[in-house]
């Protein structure tokens, strides 16, 4: 992997603190009028990394590969990415969820909150992606 691969994959803390930075720089200097938050799940995706010759943190840098390099990558749980989207709308964030689900063969569960759409605090995106999640990934995962 180059170097740029490893550029903007944090942990969720960092991610967190971005949405926050994004929102008050929007208040502030209105330089941008959108952004957007997203999670990636793919079911049981840590089971087929430990089948093959895939590292678990290795889908990170394989999404990293596929955004743009202002984009931000969290790996949040071995199933979990997020994705922060600076400047970029609903529409904009699900043409890049779609090209990275186009280069994976294993089936891929995606939420998008965007601002100010789905909410203009930091707690309203993240109500409307943890909604999001709760609508499509009860009935796909597996309670033992």
């Amino acid at each position: 992997m180059d170097k740029n691969s490893k550029k903007h994959i944090y942990d969720f803390e960092v991610f967190r603190a971005l949405v926050e930075i994004e929102i008050e720089r929007i208040k502030r200097y209105r330089h941008s009028e959108n952004f957007s938050i997203a999670f990636l799940y793919a079911p049981n995706i840590a089971k087929k990394f430990s089948e093959s010759n895939i590292i678990e943190n290795e889908i990170a840098f394989l999404i990293r590969e596929n955004i743009r390099s202002a984009d931000v990558v969290s790996s949040v749980e071995e199933d979990f990415i997020f994705l922060f989207y600076p400047d970029t709308t609903k529409a904009g964030a699900e043409k890049s969820i779609n090209r990275i689900k186009s280069k994976f063969d294993f089936n891929i569960i995606e939420g998008i909150a965007s601002f100010p759409e789905d909410g203009i605090k930091a707690e309203d995106l993240y109500a409307k992606l943890v909604k999001v999640m709760n609508e499509k990934l009860i009935p796909v995962i597996d309670i033992d």
